[in-house]
């Protein structure tokens, strides 16, 4: 309340004044119902409630001291304000007659509008763009505002629409019969506020009363003009109305039907008239309407198009109509009735154009040039098919994209400089097709024009010239070529004649040929360049006869030059025609052939002479050339095979096969095969022949399957002593290249390693199964291949795997030589000394030890007895014994553990029968030995499985464990035996020692069989483990561990004894 008091006389007065117009614009809505039009009533409601609205926020920003409060009464206001504009727009047009209210376009733009600038104005609190505002005290509390840029945006566009519609107002006022002095100057009253909105723009504040800020307000003399035709001016209102109204009645295109809501006709126009008079119809009531035209039910409200025929010709009507009202209640019917005749066949027009341009088999382009980038806005079926790009994927876009990349094309220019001219122009151009295939496009772009003459469009048609363009790029080249072959070569002579044979054309090539010039032989007979036996027979026409009927002619003969010598010449003929088909002459291209007839006859001398006996044959196997060294290799006479069957002369064994490559070979141009049989002599012996063929049908000289037959019978029978001698040696033997690729292998080292030849013939010879097992045995053999292909002998002793294990050889690898001194092969080879080694290995350790450990034992006997000599106590003296005794034990075990390692040496392989893992498992798993240790044994093998290993896989898996834990300082020591199958038919036996019980002397020992390390016959032990392993080719590892000892032995997989499975 004391914000109210603080409230000043005019301030009371503008609130009081702005109220009151605020109901008396409600009032007048509701009065409004009662004007005729429904849609000028609709606009002056709207006109008087929007303002109402406006006013009302106006009240509120007055009321309200608050800055902020008011800013929004007032913006809020504005958004009445700019709506009650197009509410004053509406009226307006609905008023004077017009149709822009209810035009669609007009109301879409008008939304538009309408919403962006509502957006400006709610928004302005953000960012200010509309009007900035402060809330002043004096004379009397009011937002002052200033404007912004988007304020002055608004406030130009609702002024122009204002000014518009007050245009229309007073057109229809002078252009009306009824008195509009009063509404006249009621428009006039409504410009009153800018009379105060001037003064206060223009003079300062303290000059004028300070109502006359509230006397500003736009929508007091909207509500004066409003309520003014409402109150005194009502009757002139609506007959300025009514008077709009009929005048676009009468001059309207189309006839109108008024009726009442009983269906009577109540008022129709001039359009009308003249329709039911063409039509020879009344239209009287909406029953007769429908009748005529078409019903007018609930559905329609929508336009229809009706064919109606006038005079024998057929006419095209759109027929709407629309129900009239007034507020809710339905008044009457208005239906109209618009010839679209016109309309219709220039859209049957458009649409058959549109039809034959999709069907057309050529692309048919149509672009825009109005707009930006000359889009496309038409393509036909021929431009999707011939591109591979759908509608969606080109409308829109400049048809440039089908040059991908490729713009670097000089026809572009001329295309853009005739576009931007307006001219036709037809160009060829590299384009893409959606796939990015290359095709080239025959543009042709021609500009098309409206009525106005302006630039309405661009039509494009476009064709695929590829194959045109393809066709005459290789008819410009056969051309030059051919042009070429006339003047430039002087090999070929090239001349024409007419139909009778004389000469008209005659190059250089003919001059040098023939020796006579152009000017001599132009005019000559085709004849005379034939000897005279030739012409006596008829030659010469007879050619010229077959060229004219066939096409085409050739003669191999002899020919006559100037000087009277002759030449055998190939001589080629062609007859020449004219565009419609009549012949003109010939062409005839000669080439001598002296040198290439020598050449022949030194051929044939060379093939009559040769060793092969050179055959062509037929595709089913007759003979039909036989050279003369058939005699010389297989005693025939030529004519005597000829004719003959080639198949008939080959050995029975031999046929079938023989048979298969050959007709194999006639399916096959390219086809060529070697292949060895045995041929039939004439003495009726079987001779071994080397069979060469070659599918030469498609060659004219031979036309058949070219066979050469070689005599191979001595070299066979001298390859097959060879390797007789080559695979009878029980030595390894292989021949290699110089880069190591092995050539061949014989048999005892197949044999040995268990496989076919195949599998190491064309591979490298140190990447074969024999020398895999170690790293170092296979760089070691890699190195002396090196060696030898550098010119060396090398050996060297090895060991190399085969299927029953590892075997020791004697390796040597012998380069061969050609005369130059080049080594064009390897000789390797290898024998077997694994017995030898064995038992070298076993003299010398033997020696070492007789050697050693007697000779020790011996200095302690002889100690030992000469103390028991010198001692008189008998206890001392047995104990004296006792240690000699223990050195003689020692001895005797020593003894037995060379025995064991001779036995394991030199016995036969059958006294090691095979036994089964399983076996080997069970065994261990029940034995104790005589120290007392922990002993686990599995096995992976299979139980369902029966795997044979040497027996003496058992022997020295016990002997291994004894020693081991005999010598074990450790208490409790532990052993663990593992038993695995692997995938090369090897198996494995792991033995995990824990404890103290294998030195790195005993390692050593066992993996490299050195025994010089060994200092006591207990030593004997380890090297009987190593022999009886490597004895059935087994293999040892051996390494220490955190807590003892791993060895692991591997060894083959053994046949199974006799009988068993």
């Amino acid at each position: 309340m004391a914000a109210f008091e603080s409230f000043g006389t005019i301030h009371w007065v503008l609130i009081g004044l702005f109220a009151a117009i605020t109901v008396a614009c409600f009032a007048g809505a509701a009065r409004g119902s009662r004007l005729q039009g429904r849609d000028t009533q609709f606009g002056l409601r709207a006109v008087l409630i929007t303002n109402g609205l406006w006013l009302s926020f106006q009240v509120f920003g007055l009321v309200t001291t608050d800055g902020t409060l008011s800013s929004v009464f007032y913006i809020g206001g504005l958004i009445w304000g700019l709506t009650g504009v197009g509410a004053w727009m509406y009226f307006v047009s609905a008023y004077t007659g017009r149709s822009y209210h209810r035009t669609r376009r007009y109301r879409a733009l008008a939304v538009g509008v309408y919403v962006g600038l509502i957006g400006v104005k709610l928004t302005n609190p953000l960012y200010g763009l509309y009007v900035s505002t402060e809330l002043q005290q004096t004379p009397y509390p009011h937002l002052v505002v200033e404007p912004q840029l988007f304020y002055w945006v608004s406030f130009s566009l609702t002024y122009t629409l204002v000014a518009i519609s007050f245009y229309w107002l007073i057109q229809t006022f002078r252009n009306s019969s009824s008195p509009t002095v009063g509404l006249g100057a009621l428009a006039v009253l409504s410009l009153s506020p800018i009379v105060p909105r001037a003064a206060t723009q223009l003079l300062p504040n303290e000059l004028l009363p300070p109502v006359m800020l509230g006397l500003s307000f736009e929508p007091v003399g909207v509500t004066a003009f409003v309520l003014g035709v409402l109150v005194t001016v009502e009757e002139p209102f609506r007959q300025v109305e009514e008077s709009a109204r009929s005048k676009f009645f009468e001059e309207a295109d189309d006839a109108t039907f008024v009726y009442d809501t009983d269906g009577r006709l109540v008022e129709m126009n001039t359009q009308a008239r003249k329709l039911q008079s063409a039509l020879g119809v009344e239209c009287p009531s909406v029953e007769a309407f429908e009748q005529a035209f078409r019903p007018v039910g609930d559905d329609f409200d929508a336009e229809d198009t009706v064919a109606i025929d006038i005079d024998g010709a057929t006419r095209h009507f759109e027929v709407t109509a629309n129900r009239m009202t007034a507020g809710a209640e339905t008044v009457g019917l208005v239906a109209s009735v618009r010839d679209i005749t016109e309309r219709h066949a220039r859209k049957r027009e458009l649409e058959l154009k549109e039809r034959a341009m999709d069907e057309a088999s050529v692309g048919i382009t149509i672009s825009d040039p109005t707009r930006e980038d000359n889009p496309l806005i038409y393509v036909n079926d021929g431009f999707v098919d011939q591109t591979g790009y759908n509608r969606a994927e080109v409308l829109g876009r400049n048809c440039r994209f089908l040059q991908g990349n490729d713009r670097d094309q000089p026809p572009l220019d001329d295309l853009r400089e005739a576009i931007a001219a307006d001219e036709p122009i037809t160009v060829e151009l590299r384009n893409y097709r959606k796939n990015g295939e290359q095709f080239w496009n025959r543009l042709s772009v021609a500009p098309i024009y409206d009525e106005a003459g302006e630039l309405a469009n661009h039509v494009g048609i476009q064709q695929d010239v590829t194959t045109v363009r393809e066709s005459q790029r290789e008819l410009q080249a056969e051309r030059e070529r051919f042009e070429l072959l006339i003047e430039s070569t002087d090999e070929y002579a090239f001349l024409v004649t007419d139909e009778n044979g004389a000469i008209s054309t005659w190059n250089d090539g003919a001059a040098n040929l023939f020796g006579y010039d152009a000017e001599t032989a132009v005019g000559m007979s085709m004849a005379e360049l034939h000897p005279p036996s030739d012409r006596e027979t008829g030659l010469p026409d007879r050619l010229l006869q077959q060229a004219r009927y066939a096409g085409e002619a050739s003669d191999d003969g002899w020919r006559v030059r100037a000087d009277g010598s002759e030449f055998y010449a190939d001589v080629r003929y062609a007859a020449l025609e004219s565009d419609d088909g009549a012949p003109t002459g010939y062409a005839q291209i000669v080439r001598d052939m002296t040198e290439e007839r020598r050449q022949q006859r030194r051929t044939e001398r060379f093939v009559e002479e040769s060793e092969d006996v050179v055959t062509i044959v037929d595709p089913d196997g007759t003979i039909t050339y036989v050279s003369r060294s058939s005699d010389r290799a297989l005693g025939y006479d030529p004519d005597a095979l000829t004719e003959q069957n080639l198949f008939d002369q080959l050995h029975p064994d031999d046929r079938t096969r023989v048979m298969e490559a050959f007709f194999d070979g006639t399916e096959d141009p390219d086809a060529t095969f070697q292949i060895d049989c045995r041929f039939r002599s004439n003495d009726g012996a079987w001779r071994e022949i080397e069979l060469r063929c070659r599918n030469m049908l498609e060659d004219d000289a031979i036309g058949g399957m070219l066979l050469y037959l070689r005599d191979v019978t001595a070299t066979k029978a001298r390859t097959r002593r060879l390797e007789a001698l080559f695979n009878g040696t029980f030595s390894f033997t292989g021949l290699l290249e110089p880069d190591g690729t092995v050539l061949n292998v014989n048999d005892a080292a197949l044999e040995f390693g268990g496989f076919d030849r195949e599998a190491v013939v064309g591979d490298p010879f140190d990447e074969a199964s024999w020398w895999t097992h170690a790293t170092a045995v296979q760089e070691r053999v890699r190195d002396a291949l090196d060696r030898a292909a550098a010119g060396e002998f090398v050996r060297y002793e090895t060991d190399v795997r085969g299927v029953a294990g590892l075997e020791s050889i004697d390796f040597s690898a012998k380069p061969v030589t050609n005369d130059a001194g080049e080594v064009t092969l390897l000789v390797v080879e290898g024998r077997e000394i694994t017995d030898q080694r064995r038992q070298r290995q076993q003299m010398a350790m033997m020696q070492r030890v007789m050697r050693h450990n007697i000779r020790n034992d011996l200095n302690k006997v002889r100690g030992w007895a000469q103390v028991l000599a010198e001692e008189t106590d008998a206890e001392a003296r047995a104990t004296h014994l006792d240690r000699i005794e223990a050195i003689l034990e020692e001895w005797e075990s020593m003894t037995e553990g060379m025995r064991r390692i001779r036995r394991l040496t030199t016995s036969p392989e059958v006294d090691r029968p095979a036994i089964e893992v399983q076996s080997v498992t069970e065994h261990l798993t029940a034995w104790t030995g005589e120290v007392d240790f922990s002993l686990d044994v599995d096995s992976t093998v299979p139980d369902d499985s029966t795997v044979w290993i040497p027996g003496t896989l058992e022997e020295a898996l016990e002997t291994l464990i004894t020693t081991a834990v005999t010598r074990a300082t450790d208490p409790d020591p532990a052993v663990t035996v593992s038993l695995s199958d692997t995938t090369d038919r090897w198996v494995e036996a792991e033995v995990v020692i824990t404890g103290s019980g294998l030195t790195e002397t005993d390692m050593e020992v066992l993996t490299t069989g050195e025994e010089t390390a060994l200092t006591h016959a207990q030593g004997l032990d380890i090297w009987v483990v190593r022999t009886m392993i490597r004895t059935v080719g087994g293999e040892i590892t051996a390494q220490a561990t955190d807590t003892g000892t791993r060895v692991t032995f591997r060894v083959p997989v053994q046949h199974p004894p006799d009988g068993d499975g």
